[in-house]
């Protein structure tokens, strides 16, 4: 690999760190009403004048900004992904990925003691309001796209009951619900995240049919009678034996022939790759209490265990995939 390579990989924090604070400090909202001078920017994002043209002529020096003489002004790209009132705004992923920050600041500490402390969260998501809506609006952003190809993928047609357990924002309920004309959608989430996916999903097309629970998935009814059930990112905020719990609820809210579908960022059996989901698995111990990426091999086992029969990986295009299995 070479030293230049490791030194790469320890150095790239320091883009990254400068990228994240000018989106929280709002450089790019600023930016889309006009070109502006460093003295101009540090006024309207109230910082320091010295620091606010140092720091921005280094996101020019990186593309990530303009600059015309003294003015500095977006880039196409980052006027139509960085800013909220854009069809295509994806700044909540980013912030989201900013908030965890902090957490992975103590992964030497985390590493140590073998827990993250979850110091941002009650229980699994973000105590503050406004930074757990933001979470939920960044899972919009990584749903977008995906949901409406796997929905495609799932052969939902005939399927008339469907649960979404830990639904989020609700991309994947309405796209299950287009794909599959006769049916009611559950979608199960905590009570604040069901909420703002309300608000999310209230006028869309098919939103008729989607029906809201709000609920503990490991305490509270999940329901029954279900002939399709989709986990998608949900177990690898658990420890095994959670994991192996939810998947057994979910079995007992299947109806005979009815399949249970899990969507995860899956390591092969060594634990080693694919290297996404590696880095993803120290991403669940530095941001949860017990959370890690799984192999296939063991979701497929208490699966088994549960009393499903397993079928083969599906492989979508993106770095997670789906593991299916039916009762």
């Amino acid at each position: 690999m070479g030293f230049d390579s490791l030194r790469s990989i320890a150095g790239n924090f320091q883009l990254a760190k400068l990228f994240m604070t000018a989106l929280e400090l709002g450089v790019f909202e600023v930016l889309n009403s006009g070109p502006l001078d460093h003295e101009e920017l540090a006024a309207k994002i109230d910082a320091d004048p010295r620091a606010t043209r140092i720091a921005v002529d280094a996101l020019v020096a990186t593309s990530l900004v303009g600059k015309d003489g003294k003015r500095y002004f977006n880039t196409d790209d980052c006027s139509r992904y960085l800013v909220k009132k854009s069809p295509d705004y994806c700044g909540s992923l980013l912030l989201h990925m900013n908030a965890t920050w902090r957490d992975w600041s103590e992964l030497a500490c985390t590493w140590k003691r073998g827990y993250a402390l979850c110091e941002r969260k009650d229980e699994t998501i973000p105590s503050d309001p406004a930074e757990n809506e933001n979470f939920i609006l960044a899972m919009e952003v990584v749903t977008r796209d995906a949901a409406p190809i796997i929905a495609k993928r799932l052969a939902l047609a005939d399927r008339k009951t469907i649960l979404d357990v830990g639904a989020g924002p609700g991309n994947y309920a309405l796209c299950f619900a287009g794909e599959a004309p006769q049916a009611t959608v559950t979608h199960f989430d905590l009570r604040p995240t069901s909420e703002i996916a309300k608000k999310f999903v209230a006028g869309k097309e098919n939103s008729e049919r989607i029906r809201f629970v709000s609920g503990d998935f490991l305490a509270d009814p999940l329901g029954e009678g279900f002939d399709f059930i989709w986990m998608s990112q949900v177990l690898h905020m658990l420890d095994e034996k959670g994991a192996a719990r939810l998947i057994a609820r979910a079995v007992q809210a299947l109806s005979p022939g009815g399949t249970l579908a899990v969507h995860e960022h899956f390591l092969e059996s060594s634990r080693t790759a694919p290297v996404p989901a590696a880095i993803f698995s120290v991403h669940m111990l530095a941001v949860t209490h017990s959370g890690r990426a799984y192999a296939h091999g063991e979701i497929g086992n208490w699966m088994v265990e549960a009393g499903l029969n397993v079928g083969e990986l599906i492989d979508y295009g993106g770095a997670p995939r789906i593991l299916a299995a039916t009762k």
